[in-house]
């Protein structure tokens, strides 16, 4: 796909009505959300939080979105593929300056150029108790991504023909001696899953709704 060709149903996008929890359940089904939430939830308020997904072209014009792969660490979300993005801070404005900051932060890009074309459906994690809320941009540069070397491993480039037209593969997790059964993205053997990859799938289905 041509970032310059796919713009215009790129930003047909923001008129789009969110499918919500139709997408999310795409991926984990209510059943293994209401497992996740009896087994994590303490009652505590769930942190804040926001991630930027952002397509862009890359040098040769072909539209790409990115993506992080996390430090391995001492957490839930230890080595795994996210969008940039992370917890909000005191001191930003809103939840759209926490996703521009970390995403500034993590891969350096100038979130200046960047245009937000639409605010998804608010996420819960249980697992970690963080609301996430996700913002679908766009910049018309390439980005000259750099890294931070403390958050982030690698920076992952994926064509978003790829993303629009993935089929969902199947995948098993365990969390406290329990099994469950979920579908995630697979690009050539690097799987997005998890909250991730509910968050792709509203992005799949608006782009794929107002392009069909």
């Amino acid at each position: 796909m041509i970032f310059s060709e796919i713009l215009p149903q790129l930003i047909r996008i923001k008129e789009q009505e969110l499918p919500g929890v139709l997408s999310h359940n795409k991926i984990m089904n209510s059943e293994v959300r209401r497992f996740l939430f009896e087994d994590f939830n303490e009652g505590k308020p769930p942190k804040e939080s926001a991630v930027l997904g952002l397509v862009y072209p890359d040098k040769t014009g072909i539209a790409k979105m990115v993506f992080i792969l996390r430090k391995t660490y001492d957490g839930h979300h230890s080595g795994q593929i996210a969008f940039p993005g992370g917890k909000r801070e005191p001191f930003d404005a809103d939840l759209l300056a926490t996703a521009l900051r970390e995403a500034q932060e993590e891969i350096g890009i100038d979130v200046d150029k960047v245009r937000i074309i639409k605010e998804l459906t608010m996420l819960h994690i249980p697992v970690s108790n963080y609301n996430v809320q996700a913002f679908l941009g766009i910049t018309h540069q390439t980005p000259a991504f750099v890294k931070d070397p403390a958050e982030v491993e690698e920076i992952l480039e994926i064509p978003f023909a790829s993303i629009v037209n993935n089929e969902l593969a199947s995948l098993e997790r365990q969390y406290k001696s329990k099994a469950y059964k979920l579908n995630a993205f697979d690009f050539e053997g690097l799987k997005i899953w998890g909250a991730t990859a509910m968050i792709l799938s509203e992005i799949v289905d608006l782009y794929n709704k107002q392009r069909s």
